[in-house]
């Protein structure tokens, strides 16, 4: 069991009974590659200033962090501190696993006292009300990892804390959420976490103008939220902002959120699906009865990211092990979860109206994120509110006013800059008589922009040149960037100090990374990544965490005991694999290249840097088609960039839960002889000629329906069989047991299962006695008996009834249908008939389930696979005999009841 994180330890001097500080998580790494290459290149906080040389690959630590990107020349990092500084945190712990160091070198030189130090690692005073602690988790591979590593350190005493993701952008205000979670934790111990939710609309389309689409951005007017819910003030607007369909901006490409919840108890979650392929969903029948008929089915609410938690939530997560993902795994079983007294309760909070929150978790997100802000509908997270403090490295202090169509300017010009840029004299942005500026824009410290340039819907940061005739739309120019005199950059993402020569064309999508060049004349094709980041080596050994590696930011810290726990963890790596392509695409061959070559063809003969390619995630099937692999890397890629149309993957979902749909509730396809086949029958390793994979519907019901706390994916009745056949038998048969009750409750699994795994495990062990052939009959019914000597007590033990008898009947059914070894011997007469009359005799399966079994398939006729499995005579004589041994039981009972009656 987990310790409880709130229990008292150490000699932290914030343990106080009296008055705690309120303390807040926040979660550094998105633990995604949605950013890359940017988040994988060498970061220091300092501006290019020559011709840089791509990075020698030994970058751990210092690449940059989503946290530190500039979102509207600020560095997120800032706007989320000064958030969570308003909300009254007092103490903040920085999770970080990659960019540690960058973190580290920006919180340092933004510190207001350096003279104190934490025994765990860095403890900085960002203001006299705010103290931070950098805590480096460089193994964690996941968002479990980090919280079961925050847990082991016992370092968060307030209850509750906020837990907040580092991609997060809000003007909410967490004193009433915060109130109301600790009103319902002080009534109700269960009541462990509140997730901040904002109503943003449904997905929608009008299948009449599919074909017909237009970027509702050009239609928006700068006095409508593109993200509000519609009420009956703005009907008008809202059918003329949205027209034939309605795809929230803000939403990610990879979840698509269902909730069910209670609004007449505090909105408690009792259902939540992010999977957007998902076809159907499950509520439990015990919560229609606990809530009467309370329940809101909504697809209209986006995660916020912020929580307010109890202590007990990284206590589950130490007890839990395997959670790995806080929404889809932690959150889901947590509402899931039918045992009263197990439950762990999870309400949502609705933000007001007037309220913004976005995520910016991808380079499309980022986008709308910026220009919401810069349409004012996150006030006062404003340019003109940064209270002349642009904060970050090598940004300069900067005084922006809104002017007309929200074009934003910075007016604090004289003076010198600071950092690397210390020398340079700050002036006011300088913009050409003739130049064409449509807001929302935002024009950063000695910008300079030529003559008959048009910008519209962007960004440029400090240092940006745009010299005569340039073309920039939608568009984040993030510092010290060159764009000569012609080009044209639409939907594009240029890191520090790139250069873009003349003449050249920059599709939507493209990201130019730090210090790159894109040459003259060069058309970079929609999509296409360019960097100077090294290709990332595959690491495919995992040691754990240790005192060296995830450990806070000093070398050690008294409170760890010199030890760390060891946890394996599947590591979800994000490696760029290049491409000598304009687009990464899955039918080309692949030249690797060196750390210091340029894709010329693609960047031009006097560009720098190569391109960068996604590689698909560890979530896809190894047996799937390396081809079809990347080109869903490339796809998903492409859904997570700027410009991207999301009509196209509404229609995908679309198409993808339909053809679910189709298989969830149809065994037609499944190409077995009997079309009734049932679904207790599917684990075998191939039934007759079936080619679908057993696990396919191994967390559905025999309706087809989801099976409530079952993880999709999971074949229970294979990982049963695995535990079994792993099993030592010099061990106690009663550890095994335990070990099975435990994956049982864990998978919401049932006896059935249980035994279903077990005999094809006795079987498979059984059948390892004979390496290099086949046994007779004969000598398969010696050497199962011998096993049962061992196995009897299992079976015995967890077969509660004729339901599980039953299922052992099927498993051998099963083996003898499939294929392998077992097949070519159970299918084989009399083996089956042996097998089955040895359970009787040792008492694991009594005629009762034997007799129900054989009613079942009286009805099947010789032809199908069953059927002639069933009928052959040396099964059918041993039915016919116990039948007759059954019927003579019968008599004698009834002639001792009449002597006892006489």
């Amino acid at each position: 069991m987990g310790k409880s994180s709130g229990s008292s330890g150490g000699n932290d001097p914030s343990d106080n009974k009296h008055e705690q500080k309120l303390q807040a998580v926040l979660l550094a790494d998105t633990f995604s590659n949605s950013f890359h290459p940017i988040t994988l290149e060498d970061y220091s906080g300092s501006l290019p200033t020559s011709t840089p040389s791509p990075s020698d690959g030994n970058t751990k630590g210092r690449e940059r962090p989503l946290a530190l990107c500039p979102l509207n020349n600020v560095p997120l990092l800032h706007h989320t501190i000064d958030f969570l500084q308003s909300a009254g945190v007092e103490e903040l712990f920085l999770l970080c696993s990659s960019g540690a160091d960058a973190l580290e070198q920006y919180l340092h030189q933004h510190k207001q006292q350096s003279n104190k130090t934490h025994e765990n690692g860095n403890r900085i005073a960002w203001s006299s009300k705010l103290t931070i602690h950098l805590l480096r988790f460089t193994d964690c591979t996941n968002t479990g990892d980090a919280l079961r590593e925050l847990d082991r350190k016992n370092v968060i005493k307030s209850d509750p804390f906020i837990l907040m993701q580092g991609d997060v952008v809000t003007n909410v205000d967490l004193r009433e959420v915060m109130e109301q979670h600790a009103i319902r934790k002080k009534a109700d111990n269960s009541a462990i976490m509140t997730v901040l939710l904002q109503e943003v609309g449904g997905w929608g389309l009008d299948d009449e103008d599919d074909d017909n689409e237009e970027d509702d951005d050009n239609n928006m007017t700068d006095s409508e939220n593109p993200n509000a819910p519609n009420d009956h003030h703005h009907n008008n607007k809202s059918k003329m902002m949205q027209k034939n369909h309605y795809l929230p901006p803000l939403r990610s490409s990879t979840d698509d959120l269902l909730l069910a919840m209670d609004p007449t108890h505090a909105n408690r979650i009792l259902l939540w699906d992010s999977h957007p392929h998902n076809s159907t969903s499950s509520i439990p029948t015990i919560f229609f009865a606990e809530n009467s008929s309370h329940i809101t089915l909504t697809r209209n609410h986006l995660d916020v990211g912020i929580d307010i938690c109890s202590p007990d939530v990284l206590a589950r997560f130490s007890d839990e092990f395997d959670y790995r993902e806080l929404r889809s795994q932690f959150v889901a079983n947590c509402v899931a979860e039918e045992e009263i007294g197990l439950q762990s309760r999870i309400f949502g909070y609705m933000l007001k109206r007037g309220e913004y929150a976005g995520r910016m978790g991808d380079m499309r997100r980022y986008h709308r994120v910026s220009m919401d802000l810069l349409r004012r509908w996150g006030y006062p997270l404003v340019p003109d509110q940064y209270n002349h403090s642009c904060s970050g490295g090598s940004y300069h202090e900067a005084s922006y006013v809104c002017e007309r169509h929200l074009v934003y300017r910075d007016v604090s010009g004289g003076g010198h800059g600071h950092g690397d840029n210390g020398g340079r004299e700050r002036k006011r942005s300088h913009v050409g008589r003739s130049t064409q500026l449509s807001g929302p824009l935002l024009l950063g410290p000695n910008a300079s922009i030529g003559e008959h340039c048009h910008l519209q819907r962007s960004v440029l940061g400090p240092n940006c040149t745009l010299m005569d005739n340039c073309h920039v739309v939608d568009s984040h120019l993030w510092g010290d960037v060159l764009v000569e005199e012609g080009a044209k950059l639409n939907g594009v993402i240029v890191c520090e100090g790139a250069i873009v020569r003349s003449g050249a064309v920059v599709d939507r999508g493209c990201v130019i990374g730090r210090g790159c060049v894109v040459g003259a004349g060069v058309h970079l094709k929609e999509f296409t990544r360019i960097t100077l980041a090294a290709e990332v080596e595959d690491d495919d050994d995992y040691s754990g965490f240790d005192d060296s590696s995830s450990d806070d930011s000093s070398s050690s810290g008294s409170d760890d005991s010199g030890t760390d726990d060891e946890e394996s963890s599947a590591d979800e790596s994000e490696k760029a694999t290049p491409q000598v392509s304009n687009i990464p695409s899955a039918t080309e061959e692949v030249e690797p290249i060196s750390a210091v070559d340029t894709n010329y063809e693609v960047v031009g003969k006097d560009g720098l840097g190569r391109v960068w390619a996604p590689s698909p995630s560890d979530e896809y099937d190894s047996d799937d088609d390396e081809e079809e692999k990347q080109a869903e890397a490339v796809e998903l890629m492409k859904s997570e960039s700027i410009g991207y149309d999301m009509t196209l993957l509404y229609k995908k979902w679309k198409k993808l839960q339909m053809e679910e749909e189709d298989d969830g509730f149809s065994l037609d396809g499944m190409g077995s002889d009997d079309d009734d086949m049932d679904m207790d029958d599917q684990w075998a390793d191939g039934i007759g000629d079936t080619n679908t994979d057993a696990n396919t519907f191994s967390h559905l019901d025999e309706d087809g329906m989801q099976i409530t706390g079952r993880q999709k994916g999971v074949d229970v009745v294979q990982e049963l069989r695995d535990i079994c056949l792993e099993h030592e038998t010099s061990s106690p048969v009663e550890n095994l047991r335990i070990e099975l009750n435990s994956f049982k409750f864990s998978q919401n699994a049932t006896y059935s299962d249980c035994c279903k795994g077990a005999m094809m495990a006795v079987m498979d062990k059984v059948l390892e006695g004979y390496p290099d052939s086949i046994p007779s009959p004969g000598k398969l019914v010696v050497s199962l008996k011998k096993a049962l000597e061992y196995w009897q007590q299992l079976f015995h033990s967890i077969c509660m009834g004729s339901e599980e008898e039953k299922a052992i009947i099927h498993a051998l059914e099963t083996m003898a249908l499939g294929s392998g070894k077992a097949a070519d011997v159970l299918g084989k007469e009399p083996a089956f008939r042996f097998v089955l009359q040895t359970l009787h005799d040792k008492d694991i399966v009594n005629e009762v389930a034997i007799f129900e079994w054989a009613e079942e398939r009286k009805e099947e006729g010789k032809d199908g696979s069953r059927g002639a499995l069933f009928w052959q005579q040396p099964t059918q004589d041993f039915l016919g005999w116990l039948e007759e041994s059954s019927d003579e039981d019968s008599e004698d009972e009834d002639s001792e009841d009449e002597e006892d009656s006489d």
